[in-house]
């Protein structure tokens, strides 16, 4: 069972250069508080209240933990080992730039309970870390994922598409080398024009466009087929400040989505279905079942059944069927002709049978 999350957002202050979620040095949001030790064990009481006994991970999303001043990051690491000794959560997730995975004593980060880190990777095209005034190199941040493969802690880690000077072209080549590290998840949080942020500025003054959620769409689409091809889970797509940020700050530009990670799985399912129907396709076919996961049906149906509205007008097919069968695997669909009940699908090859 997965561990439910007790989260502790941290303020962005603190982060190695060129954090584009940091407050610019001009910016107008308020100086952030310096965090407490309360925060951790009020999200533990938090998450306790509401998931009862289910297993549970402290997780210290946003700003990077290892980069805030040594009192501060000792007193909450201190509390955060103190609920892990107390097993009232069973690990431990930070979030830490690269620069600071290279210089953090993970060993002593293992002992105390840390279990996963999220690493900010960004973009590893050399163009974007410099216009961002990034001051590590790409292969510090591919260097980071290693070193904690090492220190037997899950890596997961965060790629922004979409910053200044970056392309489709990139933020895929970045994804593919990312992928080759094996990391344990990914996030893919397309960048956002942020107030009061570096990227927010730059917005303002008309010196970087972001994405629109169409181009946004495409390249997380393209990004989550090279994971996956890997064996990377996504852990999330989309950045919602309201949560993900301790400031909440107004977004000014972007390709800001509630339902962004929605999209484009079902974007991506279109085409999947797409040349499934086309590999069983015959004149006169008018009806169409499809097999699905059943945690992937609703991103197959797609927002109001649009997508299978379009397949239906596409093939020109008096109806669809879906049929959601736990044995489908993720990311797979068949495609068989005719309105079937799940007795009539055959299984698949090299499954075996019910006993």
């Amino acid at each position: 069972m997965r561990p439910r999350i007790a989260p502790v957002v941290l303020p962005h202050a603190h982060c190695e250069p060129g954090c584009p979620l940091c407050p610019s040095a001009d910016g107008q949001l308020a100086p952030p508080p310096v965090p407490d030790p309360s925060w951790v064990h009020d999200a533990v009481a938090r998450a306790r209240e509401r998931y009862g006994n289910a297993p549970i991970e402290l997780a210290f999303y946003g700003g990077d933990l290892w980069s805030l001043p040594r009192g501060p990051r000792t007193a909450l690491l201190d509390a955060a080992e103190t609920e892990v000794r107390r097993r009232r959560v069973q690990g431990i997730r930070l979030s830490m730039g690269a620069r600071s995975v290279l210089r953090a004593p993970l060993g002593e980060f293992r002992a105390r309970g840390v279990r996963a880190i999220e690493v900010t990777v960004l973009s590893l095209h050399p163009a974007t870390l410099r216009a961002l005034g990034v001051t590590r190199g790409a292969r510090s941040a591919l260097g980071a994922i290693g070193r904690l493969h090492r220190a037997r802690i899950r890596a997961i880690a965060t790629l922004m598409p979409g910053l200044p000077m970056s392309s489709h072209r990139s933020a895929v080549t970045t994804a593919e080398a990312v992928s080759r590290t094996r990391p344990s998840g990914v996030r893919l949080l397309p960048a956002l024009a942020l107030g009061g942020t570096r990227l927010g500025d730059l917005f303002e003054r008309g010196a970087w466009v972001p994405m629109e959620v169409r181009e946004a769409i495409t390249t997380c689409r393209e990004q989550i087929r090279v994971f996956r091809a890997g064996g990377t889970p996504i852990v999330r797509v989309g950045l919602q400040p309201d949560q993900d940020l301790w400031a909440a700050p107004p977004i000014l530009g972007g390709p800001w989505e509630p339902s962004l990670r929605t999209l484009v799985e079902s974007d991506l399912l279109r085409g999947i279905a797409t040349d499934a129907v086309r590999g069983i396709w015959r004149f006169g076919t008018r009806a169409v079942t499809f097999v699905v996961n059943p945690r992937e049906e609703s991103w197959l149906r797609g927002h109001e059944n649009r997508t299978l509205r379009g397949l239906q007008e596409r093939f020109r097919l008096d109806s669809i069927r879906v049929l959601p069968l736990p044995e489908q695997p993720r990311g797979t669909i068949r495609a068989l002709s005719g309105l079937k009940d799940p007795g009539d699908v055959p299984p698949l090859r090299g499954a075996r049978k019910a006993s």
